[in-house]
């Protein structure tokens, strides 16, 4: 078998980069194999990627499309549950409380029980709040059992809104990575925007008797349950190592599940664990540990959502950009996803009606998905997160502010519907919606890039915290300015709202270090196994001469 050398950075002394437990040895067949072709199969996706992917893309879209689904027949919602204009809002703002205050609790569910177990959580909870919804429609028409069922459907939220950059880490190889984190991304907003526009074709002001909202909800249903049933073939892991930095995760992650079991043997009095096959194979590779001496102590430390927390803590007070990166989400994805909440009920004085509000609110959230991963790979090729971000900043800072002149200086009267139609249509629909569909995926990759080796499954999810934290905020504010009746006067102030809160997003951008450290530990990685494939060949060469 032949075996891969590195070197110690510290000694200089040649020793083995991986041990003989580790090197498969269809890898490489005999000393005269090829080095680098050893090298790439070992680094290489597994053929599954595609289809956890797509399955946790069902999922997601299944999800979010119940988000903001009574948004868009926020009217025929109140009338027919007898719920007032507040409680309506307070059924999407369910989600992102709910996200707010258990986040923290999903992260440390990805790090003990899996990818997989953590998706199938997610997707039986998606499915039990989509059942409740027919519960109330058919036995008990009460706003309760939708706060029950939205509850439900946000433990999914939670599950499901973060980890893109962890599968895309975990599973696809460097070329293919960002790609598939922009896809499985966008897949939030393509649920979000579907959301808004499908229920207008079951329910609108014509349509709003119990058989309109039970073919909703049976169609929500379904979705649901055919996605509840697919999660089920996805792998428990990756047959390969797509990456370095995967390879490097996925072993450190090993080793904590590891200790973990072990504590709890001893605990229990039981000795020892037994030396079962394991579901993974751990190997001692001392390059695990040579990048971050604090994720490698995290091995030993009790596995409890305090030592989640603490890890955030520890990385945001030893790096400000993952502070400042923090505060951008806030301000730009938070601002969005409140806008798109209360959007119908902000432009019902200039005339728009629900169904126009839906289709916007669905142009705004989908516009961008079909280019958005062609985009994101040509990115992941010539990487430049900040610079991108801030160019998307900047253009969505300008944009709302035209929107809100157009509105403040646009004519007055019933009769110029359309020009307002148009304005929200353009600005809000087209502009808007492509930069907030490029900044998600961009702030969720360049989060990994800011924090490595930090854990995907907590690094992500703090970017969104603190998105669904300003939303919660965001939307409870906007929907006290709008009140039961809103006039142009209180739409006007929240568009001036959205425009304070885009120029704080911007300038927390500008403070923002472009750091690359997963990118350099890759690099690091891939030269010292160059380095070392070229020792035993030099050598081979002497004893030639």
């Amino acid at each position: 078998m032949c075996q891969t050398l590195t070197t110690d950075g510290l000694s200089g002394e040649v020793r083995p980069a991986f041990t003989e437990e580790e090197q498969n040895p269809n890898r490489c067949s005999d000393d005269s194999g090829d080095g680098v072709n050893s090298m790439e199969t070992r680094m290489k996706g597994d053929p599954w990627r595609f289809a956890v992917a797509a399955i946790f893309c069902l999922l997601s879209i299944s999800n979010a499309m119940q988000w903001i689904a009574f948004a868009s027949i926020f009217d025929e919602t109140r009338t027919y549950f007898n719920m007032t204009a507040v409680q309506v809002n307070y059924l999407a703002t369910t989600y992102v409380i709910a996200y707010v205050v258990a986040v923290f609790l999903s992260c440390k569910l990805f790090e003990v029980t899996g990818l997989k177990a953590g998706i199938l959580i997610a997707a039986t909870a998606n499915a039990i709040g989509a059942s409740i919804k027919l519960v109330a429609v058919y036995a008990w028409p009460h706003m309760i059992l939708l706060f029950l069922a939205q509850a439900f459907n946000s433990v999914t939220e939670i599950l499901t809104i973060a980890p893109p950059p962890l599968i895309a880490n975990r599973w696809f190889p460097v070329e293919e990575r960002v790609a598939a984190n922009a896809v499985m991304t966008i897949c939030l907003n393509v649920g979000c925007g579907l959301g808004a526009l499908i229920p207008v074709f079951f329910v609108s002001p014509e349509k709003q008797e119990q058989r309109h909202f039970a073919a909703l909800f049976w169609f929500q249903f379904g979705l649901c349950a055919g996605t509840f049933a697919l999660t089920f073939i996805i792998p428990q892991l990756p047959r390969q190592s797509p990456s370095y930095a995967a390879d490097r995760q996925q072993k450190m992650e090993a080793k904590r599940l590891r200790t973990l079991r072990e504590r709890q043997n001893r605990q229990s009095g039981a000795g020892a664990p037994a030396e079962t096959q394991p579901p993974l194979e751990v190997v001692e590779d001392d390059r695990l540990n040579m990048y971050d001496d604090d994720d490698v102590e995290s091995v030993a430390e009790p596995i409890n959502v305090f030592s989640t927390l603490g890890d955030t803590f520890r990385a945001m007070r030893t790096n400000s950009s993952f502070v400042f990166l923090s505060i951008a989400s806030a301000a730009e994805l938070g601002l969005i996803w409140s806008v798109a909440t209360v959007l119908p009920q902000c432009l019902v004085p200039f005339g728009v009606t629900g169904s126009e509000s839906g289709w916007i609110s669905f142009l705004n959230l989908v516009l961008g998905s079909v280019i958005a991963p062609i985009v994101m790979h040509y990115f992941g090729q010539n990487w430049r997160h900040k610079q991108s971000l801030l160019v998307i900043s900047i253009i969505l800072v300008v944009n709302v502010c035209a929107l809100c002149l157009c509105y403040y200086f646009g004519p007055s009267g019933d009769d110029h519907r359309i020009y307002y139609v148009v304005v929200v249509f353009l600005l809000w629909g087209g502009v808007a919606g492509l930069c907030q569909n490029f900044m998600l995926p961009i702030m969720f990759d360049f989060v990994v890039e800011l924090t490595f080796p930090m854990r995907e499954s907590t690094s992500a999810p703090v970017l969104t915290w603190a998105a669904c934290l300003s939303n919660l905020v965001l939307t409870v504010v906007f929907g006290e300015v709008l009140g039961e009746n809103p006039t142009r006067t209180d739409s006007a102030k929240v568009l001036l709202g959205t425009v304070i809160v885009c120029i704080i997003g911007c300038v927390a951008l500008v403070l923002v270090r472009p750091l690359k450290r997963r990118e350099e530990f890759e690099h690091r990685m891939e030269e010292l196994d160059r380095a070392a494939l070229q020792l035993p060949q030099d050598a081979s060469h002497e004893r030639v001469r």
